[in-house]
């Protein structure tokens, strides 16, 4: 193949294959620090707080105390394999230094992208009673030791 042709198939399969294994947060103009939250949380609604390190992508959603000790979970990688990572040494923690812990995290299995919700267990009415934000600390994902999202509850 001749030298323009090739340009010709570079410049149309390149940026599909970087859209394809570019995460959201790296075409949005800026990463997030692993363990940093990517937006205050908003109380009553819906939060997504990001970590992204370690070759791992981590998204987590709480509803808020209305919805409990619930969250939603996504993983997203290129390069490691998801399927054998088990998030129930997770731990919910409060201002006040309260925890809560894991019960076993059931999400499918997906190679590289797993999505599944995160319970925790424990007097949950106490823990929210009074307090002003909440970290879940995630243990092991990717090269990155422990990651904590924060969000903040109430006004």
């Amino acid at each position: 193949m001749n030298r323009p042709g090739r340009l010709l198939i570079l410049t149309i399969l390149l940026p599909a294959i970087v859209a394809a294994c570019g995460s959201p947060a790296s075409s949005a103009g800026g990463g997030v620090s692993p363990g940093a939250p990517e937006s205050p949380a908003a109380s009553g609604s819906a939060s997504t707080q990001r970590s992204e390190g370690g070759q791992v992508t981590v998204e987590a959603t709480w509803v808020g105390p209305s919805a409990g000790a619930s969250f939603d979970i996504k993983l997203d990688t290129h390069s490691v394999d998801l399927d054998s990572l088990d998030l129930s040494n997770a731990l919910l923690r409060n201002n006040r230094g309260e925890t809560l812990s894991a019960e076993p995290w059931t999400a499918a299995k997906g190679g590289h992208h797993r999505e599944g919700t995160l319970t925790f267990v424990g007097n949950v009415s106490a823990f929210f009673a009074g307090a002003s934000s909440i970290e879940l600390v995630l243990t092991g994902i990717g090269d990155v030791p422990d990651r904590t999202l924060r969000w903040q509850i109430g006004s």
